[in-house]
């Protein structure tokens, strides 16, 4: 999940998460499911632990803060 293809999906993720964060990891990929967006290998079901390596990755680049999620 390198180069600037993801970057768009990290963003998406983290502000689902900072809009609403309350959310668990499922229901933040069944959101992801209903707008139709695909995984990062093309995929169409989000699994949590997808959900979990973007959040890692977006507060590892300070996207977000720790203590938000």
């Amino acid at each position: 999940m390198r180069g600037t293809s993801s970057e768009p999906l990290l963003t998406l993720v983290a502000g689902i998460a900072l809009a609403n964060p309350d959310l668990t990891l499922a229901q933040i990929a069944m959101q992801l499911e209903a707008m139709y967006e695909s995984t990062p290998r093309g995929g169409t079901r989000w699994s949590p632990s997808s959900i979990k390596s973007l959040l890692e990755r977006a507060r590892n680049l300070g996207g977000l803060d720790p203590e938000q999620m």
